[in-house]
């Protein structure tokens, strides 16, 4: 049965371009922005005592003076007596006297190491003092070369804990030795900086790399996030190029095991990572794959919660979505969902921003509970926006016939180079049940149903190539315009995917490869290289179940 709902987007005055929110012991919660965002202003906060529902107006916090009129805001920390710690992007000029802008060249930009060598993107620091009425001097915590700061923490212990990552000189030419002479990790060292007097000293821990696939512009080990777990380890997850996270471990925030790949699969982009009290943890991230842009894309950011300190996770629900994705991409900055900024409520809600470009950001509060609903069904009229087919042709909503109440979704394909794919999230599961209305029209090509464990965008032409289970249902010697049931049931401790055509077992489908659960439905007609199908079929139902 479903419980909780999908998230509830919300809006912080004066805060379009995204705040970071943090959370008094009131249960009081900020919202913490820059205006002008990303040169020298004033950083506003906004507060809220009912979960985001309603905002105060805007207030000053802190005001930055000349010398930090670079300075961009990019973290907030709420420490045990409720001071604020704000992280700055201090951007500075390079050799060649260009700024070094941290929010300027997108993913499809990426410059070679050697043009960013001398140029400097340092990490600035001010803290609250005296129940956040006065303020340190904002100084340089750190100089060098770095990235976005996506989480800082304060262990149960009282350390600050603040991941990043950095530019080092590293090329294929000079890749290291060791180990790393047989690979290559990138241009970027992520690392640690903690605090254990309330952030007057900082140290930093020793360089964690990951390999890359690529030696022109893959990064390497890049924008970090931690959290304590609830046995008191400290878990890292960092942002790669591989197409999954890959994982560090700590006992006290200073010294940190060797990165190791964990089963999370993700574009090159950085996870939101929260802890909701116990073992639970509230994960947000791009489960996308094989788009150019970020390898593996940003149109969608899903949500997932685990009870086991993240052994497992149950939920992928898509919790945001590009609204500019039914445009082709921009042609240069960032663009898209990526960026996840969570914080948990007393409630045990989580407020989060995230996005990137114009129009692109969302801030929003989602319930966990929605995370683990073990039933979801299509509403073509009042949930449209959950189906993604955007860069497709021949896909589009229609009337049901007859004057029947709503629509449906027509599948065609009209176009030989466009694709025609309907791609639809529900939350994951190991064992569970799908089940379809399909209605082809005379002539139809057979259906190609393709149930998978993440996002790609419709026009990925190797979607069942990395597909957990795929069907062809044929339409031959069905009644044309008559409606046909289809319910397919998969259990992956068992390796298969039983499935049923209007009340007969067809043969089992056999599974592809390892999956820790089924969360999407991938449908488009089944055709040759060049064939095209006006006729195609359409969907009028869509429902999942999970199977206890």
């Amino acid at each position: 049965m479903s419980t909780g709902g999908p998230p509830t987007r919300i809006e912080v005055p004066g805060a379009g371009d995204g705040a970071r929110f943090g959370l008094l012991r009131s249960g009081r919660v900020a919202a913490v922005f820059q205006r002008p965002a990303g040169r020298g202003a004033r950083i506003l906060v906004c507060w809220s005592d009912d979960d985001g529902d309603t905002w105060t107006a805007p207030e000053p916090l802190l005001a930055l003076d000349e010398a930090q009129r670079c300075w961009s805001f990019g973290l907030l920390l709420v420490d045990q007596e409720d001071e604020f710690h704000l992280f700055f992007l201090i951007p500075q000029e390079g050799d060649a006297g260009a700024p070094a802008d941290a929010a300027g060249a997108g993913e499809g930009e990426r410059p070679l190491v050697g043009q960013l060598l001398g140029r400097r993107i340092d990490i600035g620091y001010a803290r609250s003092l005296g129940g956040r009425r006065r303020w340190s001097r904002p100084r340089v915590l750190w100089i060098g070369y770095t990235g976005a700061l996506n989480s800082a923490i304060q262990t149960a212990a009282g350390r600050i804990l603040l991941p990043f990552s950095f530019l080092t000189s590293r090329t294929w030419a000079a890749r290291g030795d060791g180990p790393e002479s047989f690979t290559f990790v990138g241009q970027y060292d992520s690392a640690v900086l903690s605090s254990a007097d309330g952030g007057l000293t900082w140290t930093q821990s020793g360089s964690l790399r990951t390999p890359v696939p690529d030696i022109v512009s893959a990064y390497g080990a890049v924008e970090p996030v931690v959290v304590e777990r609830g046995d008191g380890t400290i878990w890292m997850l960092i942002r790669t190029q591989m197409g999954r996270f890959w994982e560090s471990t700590s006992r006290d925030g200073v010294g940190w095991s060797l990165p190791r790949p964990t089963g999370i699969l993700s574009s090159d982009s950085p996870a939101g990572l929260v802890r909701l009290g116990g073992d639970r943890l509230v994960l947000l991230w791009n489960d996308c794959r094989r788009y150019p842009y970020a390898y593996g894309g940003r149109q969608v950011l899903h949500a997932a919660l685990s009870d086991d300190h993240g052994a497992t996770w149950r939920g992928c629900r898509e919790v945001a979505r590009d609204p500019r994705a039914w445009e082709p991409p921009p042609p240069s900055g960032d663009h898209g969902t990526a960026y996840p900024f969570p914080c948990a409520l007393a409630s045990g809600r989580v407020l989060f921003v995230s996005g990137q470009g114009a129009g692109r950001v969302t801030h929003a509060r989602l319930d966990p509970a929605w995370l683990l609903a073990t039933e979801h069904a299509a509403d073509f009229d009042a949930r449209p926006e959950e189906w993604s087919f955007f860069g497709t042709r021949g896909v589009e909503w229609e009337t049901m016939a007859a004057g029947g109440p709503g629509r449906a979704l027509r599948l065609r394909k009209t176009e030989p180079a466009w694709p025609a794919t309907a791609v639809w999230n529900f939350p994951a599961s190991q064992r569970g049940a799908l089940t379809l209305v399909l209605r082809p029209r005379p002539g139809a090509a057979p259906a190609e149903i393709v149930l998978t464990d993440h996002f790609s965008a419709p026009c990925d032409l190797e979607d069942r190539l990395a597909a957990v289970f795929v069907a062809e249902l044929p339409f031959a010697g069905n009644a044309p315009d008559a409606a046909l049931p289809v319910r397919l049931a998969w259990d992956l401790a068992e390796q298969r995917c039983d499935w049923w055509i209007a009340g007969e077992q067809a043969r089992p489908l056999a599974r592809q490869r390892y999956s820790a659960g089924i969360c999407y439905l991938r449908l488009r007609p089944a055709t040759g290289a060049g064939e095209i199908d006006t006729s195609g079929f359409r969907l009028e139902a869509a429902t999942f179940a999970a199977a206890p």
